[in-house]
């Protein structure tokens, strides 16, 4: 069944001045007009990395093959904007940090092909399949690589050139799914936001450092007190 959705019209360009990172918080002190700009080569990441540690994350397109970096944008700015289709989940930044190595190594193996995704069919897809799942990766890293090519039909309402099928409908694929199943006892909780555990580990950290000595005081004045009781009424 055709749904508006899959006969949407081209998108529109995004215009090169877009700030990549507007919708999603950032850390202390950083200034949102100084971020990197959807024109850009190379988007940092980093001022929306919220946890304690310096950890730096950037996705470089000079490494995306050229012909297809028109593809790649779109793709990961509506990752950062969590414009999110039906069905796809919002992403952590380390998380579309990682899928940005998984969907280059795709798009490289397209561009080998000399075909746009478009053209693709689902041999295509099955042969790529294959071939990732010749390298007998880790099954979490087997995963990125099968959920970023499916990117590229998941979020077809803002790509510019897509694939033509949902790779989850073939066969192979379906076959492996079965067979790899992630197991029951995985926890799937999200992670408790840093804005929250942040406070919560300063309090814990000033109950240690700065009242800990009245707290065992208080605590030693309080056993003297309750002593053994004296004998007799």
């Amino acid at each position: 069944m055709t749904t508006a959705f899959d006969t949407a019209a081209r998108p529109a360009a995004v215009p090169g001045d877009t700030l990549v990172l507007a919708g999603r918080p950032l850390r202390d002190h950083a200034v949102l007009e100084e971020t990197s700009r959807y024109a850009e080569d190379v988007w940092v990441l980093t001022p929306a990395w919220l946890r304690a540690d310096q950890k730096t994350l950037r996705l470089d397109f000079t490494l995306v093959p050229p012909a297809l970096v028109d593809v790649a944008k779109p793709l990961f700015l509506a990752l950062l904007a969590q414009d999110t289709p039906p069905g796809e989940l919002p992403l952590a930044i380390d998380s579309i940090r990682t899928y940005f190595g998984c969907a280059r190594r795709f798009l490289w193996w397209v561009h080998g092909r000399d075909r746009t995704l478009r053209e693709l069919d689902g041999e295509d897809l099955d042969d790529y399949h294959r071939e990732i799942t010749a390298l007998r990766l880790s099954g979490g890293a087997t995963r990125c690589n099968r959920r970023a090519v499916r990117m590229f039909w998941a979020y077809r309402n803002v790509l510019p050139d897509h694939l033509g099928q949902d790779p989850l409908r073939r066969s192979l694929w379906q076959a492996w799914a079965r067979v790899h199943r992630r197991a029951g006892g995985e926890n799937l909780t999200d992670r408790i936001p840093e804005q929250v555990v942040a406070p919560l580990l300063s309090w814990a950290m000033r109950w240690v450092d700065d009242f800990a000595d009245d707290v065992l005081a208080a605590r030693a004045e309080r056993d003297r007190h309750r002593g053994p009781a004296a004998r007799g009424p």
